[in-house]
């Protein structure tokens, strides 16, 4: 199918479902051990990425905003601060609305999440790999996904 057939609202609504599904099957299969997968998973999906070109070596931030929020389409902002010892990640507007509240509203872990370790993972890559993000907690705001990272020196 060309892309000219294919809408944001479908696309959003299979990425919705797609995520969905994932994260739902990994928590009644494997419980908070699914936060070993959904790391994983991000790697893959980094991965796959630099693969096609689409990730590079030494991009900014403002590539990764340009990625997630001009291509992907995934929120209409992304903002980060930095404070030394945490990372947050301010997700403005996101897409993928009937994922969130799906998921919000049957209390599923999001293991898998297109904001929570693929944004973890490239941070850490164009930082030199100096530190790693563990997730700390996760705040879901009606227009804001605030995605709050511990930085751990390596």
């Amino acid at each position: 199918m060309s892309k000219e057939y294919l809408k944001k609202d479908d696309v959003n609504l299979f990425l919705s479902a797609l995520y969905y599904g994932i994260n739902k099957s990994i928590g009644d299969v494997m419980g908070s051990g699914g936060m070993v997968l959904g790391r994983r998973t991000s790697k893959e999906m980094v991965n796959f990425l630099k693969d096609e070109g689409i990730l590079k070596e030494n991009m900014s931030f403002e590539d990764i905003k340009e990625l997630f929020v001009d291509k992907f389409g995934l929120s209409e902002d992304l903002k980060i601060e930095d404070s030394g010892k945490e990372v947050v990640f301010y997700v403005i507007k996101p897409t993928l609305k009937m994922y969130r509240e799906k998921m919000k509203d049957e209390k599923i872990e999001p293991y898998v999440s297109p904001f929570i370790y693929l944004l973890a993972d490239i941070y850490e890559k164009i930082n030199g790999g100096k530190f790693k993000l563990t997730l700390k907690q996760v705040e879901s705001q009606p227009d804001c996904i605030k995605v709050i990272f511990k930085k751990i020196c390596t």
